[in-house]
């Protein structure tokens, strides 16, 4: 990133992870004016073959112009000598927290879940369970997402990517409260249905709405 260190995903670059350092290669723009952009793993001065994200990067004078979506994420990664890291859930949460501390306030991040390390996610969607208690929407709640989320299940015009799930940094403490309100209503609703005949899916996604509960009345933590 040094020949455009003002870039707001130079950031990432250098970051501690999964005993390596980030180095963050940028692309060229989409027909839309999203910047294309990989994030590799370097060791012993050593990028990964494989990106450990893949995506896209939008940049804009309003705050909803400004976002980010991970198209790709592997949670391992190979090396040119034969050698592979594994990248794992901690790891892949720490890097979505660096690419929404890279966004500012009312910007928003999006993650696919059409991936099979996301099929949980996509099964409960599928039943009716609130975003935020899937396990996508429970981890970009944790990294400090606001509780609201747009479920993009169908590309618009078959140009969108994969499914995926976006969160929202909040523009303000009041706008976060608003939101963590409603989920904490959805939440309670879905509780509330009739649990006979439920899937494992469900079932877990209802021990997942149960803890978030408490958690959501606490007071918001912005980035």
């Amino acid at each position: 990133m040094s020949d455009e260190p003002e870039h707001p995903l130079a950031a990432l670059e250098g970051q501690e992870l999964a005993g390596g350092r980030l180095r963050v290669r940028l692309g060229p723009r989409s027909r839309f004016g999203a910047r294309y952009f990989v994030v590799l793993l370097e060791r012993d001065a050593r990028p990964s073959e494989q990106p450990v994200l893949a995506g896209l990067q939008h940049s804009g004078s309003y705050p909803s112009y400004n976002w980010v979506e991970a198209a790709e994420t592997n949670e391992r990664v190979a090396f040119a000598d034969g050698t592979e890291v594994a990248v794992g859930p901690d790891e892949i949460a720490r890097l979505f927290a660096l690419l929404l501390g890279a966004l500012p306030a009312g910007g928003h991040l999006m993650v696919e879940y059409d991936s099979p390390q996301r099929a949980e996610t996509a099964q409960a969607l599928a039943r009716g369970v609130p975003a935020v208690a899937t396990p996508l929407g429970a981890l970009l709640l944790n990294i400090g997402c606001g509780a609201k989320f747009k479920d993009w299940q169908i590309a618009e015009g078959g140009t969108e990517g994969p499914r995926k799930l976006q969160a929202y940094k909040p523009p303000s403490e009041d706008v976060a409260e608003r939101w963590r309100a409603e989920a904490v209503k959805d939440l309670r609703a879905f509780l509330q249905r009739a649990p006979r005949g439920e899937s494992d899916v469900v079932r877990a996604a209802r021990h997942r709405a149960e803890a978030l509960l408490p958690l959501l009345d606490e007071p918001p933590r912005l980035l």
